[in-house]
């Protein structure tokens, strides 16, 4: 019986690591480019930030987690937007009326970029929102946060500063 266990137990933790590390990633590759439009209707391209350090945020006004991160961020934007930080909000709503009217209830002050087809999800790996990535001056994906819990703001701050300080 205790063999058994044993097995069963090297079996699911075998499966577990394996698992964890099929899971893609972006981090330490160069981020897709992408152009999108803003609420004002102005194309915007994710290249044109290099040199800058880089949030991006994917969002949806269904996901209770992107009305606690969105305020989180719009303070990390504010703080240290002077310093080269971008932080760009996309919404991956179908519905872009409903998402903008969203977006204006959180009356956050960086831009909120609206995509509705699922190409751009797929390039960035897309699995559950909300979905952070920060990107280096040089366009690298240095650091990737899927969901928003208590906590992650300050590893954001740690994050960021320390890719602003290269």
């Amino acid at each position: 019986m205790r063999r058994v266990l044993f097995a069963c137990g090297f079996a699911l933790s075998a499966s577990l690591i394996a698992a964890s590390a099929a899971v893609p990633t972006l981090v330490g590759r160069q981020a897709p480019d992408f152009v999108l439009k803003d609420q004002a209707g102005r194309n915007l391209r994710l290249s044109e930030y290099r040199g800058q350090v880089v949030v991006v945020n994917f969002w949806a006004r269904w996901v209770s987690d992107s009305r606690d991160e969105m305020p989180a961020l719009d303070r990390i934007n504010t703080t240290y937007n002077r310093a080269g930080l971008v932080v760009l909000g996309v919404s991956v709503d179908e519905d872009v009326a409903r998402a903008r009217e969203f977006a204006d209830a959180m009356k956050v002050r960086y831009p909120i970029l609206f995509d509705n087809s699922p190409d751009l999800g797929r390039d960035y790996l897309l699995r559950k929102m909300p979905m952070t990535i920060l990107i280096d001056r040089a366009g690298v994906v240095r650091y990737s946060n899927v969901g928003f819990k208590r906590g992650d703001e300050r590893t954001y701050l740690d994050q960021i500063r320390e890719l602003l300080r290269e």
